[in-house]
């Protein structure tokens, strides 16, 4: 079975009874802005609604948790998946609360929110008027009005949708679950953004979990095999004009679980989590033998990469039940530090 489930491991259903909300006054009262530094979304535990935000600041090396309670005075809700940047706002959107949040990226104030869906994923903002919201649960893409947070309509796709990934003018879309579905999770799906709709799909290997871009606007997708194992792990390169596949790279067991594709700022490294951070240049011919940094008895849970710095950032789910942590790496994979998040700490976006 995979390390990581569809939302929380079952093992945690039993054990998330016991969690709430960081009982903390909001603070509100905060003028200045958060200044250089990378925000974290704490999934929380699946139900108990305790997701958490928080902000690593560089200028005091310190971690602000719980960030969006002591600035708004609400809670963020139940499992925070995902963030997107647009302009001077981000949207965080809440899976199980059904929920988008629109931010002040420099000071995490609300300033919108968007209610009513089923199970959001990621967000691809495509215009000033519009913006793509992908679903666990439903075979659509919900689209809405980017400043106004007002659902336009949805676009059929047959299949659930997980990472959003814009090239030109269209839209990948990874068919990651089958969860509640009888299309099989083996595609990444082609979306016109002109006419919102569904125009081709290409056939990967089961559960692709995440895609990047590289340099040469080449589209990587990595796939796990599927949530049992049923196939071989696989990274393909793909040709993000002519949908051809030009490369698959096979992992060497179907045990293995890759996930968390991520790229540095000039797109020509590629990094993923695969017990272990892994490294891998786009023109190499093989996949890595070794990791590039040991997770040893840590409990590495997600990847990011600083694009101007190249630092490495990941995060430790812990028990999944008790605060995790994230560890800065160099780009030369030595430890700069680590600082206490919140529990589950996930999806990392730069400020």
């Amino acid at each position: 079975m995979k390390k990581h489930s569809i939302l929380i491991i079952s093992v945690l259903m039993i054990l998330m009874v016991s969690c709430s909300v960081e009982e903390v006054q909001p603070d509100i009262i905060w003028p200045e802005n958060l200044g250089k530094g990378f925000y974290v979304l704490n999934q929380g535990n699946y139900t108990a609604g305790n997701a958490t935000l928080s902000f690593y600041r560089y200028d005091s090396a310190k971690m602000e948790n719980n960030l969006f309670f002591r600035r708004n005075g609400i809670p963020l809700g139940d499992v925070a998946h995902s963030l997107t940047f647009w302009n001077n706002y981000a949207f965080i959107v809440v899976n199980n609360s059904s929920t988008i949040w629109a931010i002040n990226s420099n000071t995490s104030i609300v300033g919108g929110k968007l209610s009513g869906l089923h199970s959001p994923r990621f967000v691809q903002v495509i215009s000033n008027e519009k913006a793509y919201v992908s679903d666990l649960l439903t075979p659509g893409i919900t689209v809405f009005n980017t400043a106004s947070l007002q659902i336009l309509g949805t676009i059929p796709t047959g299949k659930s949708t997980e990472q959003l990934l814009i090239f030109q003018n269209k839209v990948f879309a990874a068919n990651w679950s089958d969860y509640n579905q009888a299309a099989p999770n083996n595609t990444v799906q082609v979306i016109d953004i002109v006419l919102d709709k569904l125009i081709d799909s290409i056939v990967v290997a089961k559960e692709p979990n995440s895609m990047v871009l590289d340099k040469f606007n080449k589209l990587w997708v990595l796939c796990s095999g599927g949530f049992m194992n049923e196939e071989i792990p696989a990274l393909f390169r793909i040709n993000a004009e002519t949908y051809e596949i030009e490369a698959r790279f096979n992992f060497s067991d179907i045990e293995l679980s890759p996930e968390q594709l991520s790229i540095n700022g000039s797109g020509d490294k590629l990094f993923f989590i695969n017990e272990g951070i892994y490294q891998m240049g786009v023109s190499d011919t093989e996949l890595p033998l070794q990791p590039f940094i040991f997770e040893g008895q840590r409990n590495f849970f997600t990847l990011a990469i600083e694009p101007q710095t190249g630092e490495i950032l990941v995060t430790d789910a812990g028990n999944y039940t008790q605060n995790g942590y994230v560890f800065r790496f160099r780009s030369d994979g030595m430890l700069i530090d680590s600082v206490r998040a919140g529990i589950i700490p996930g999806f990392i976006g730069f400020n």
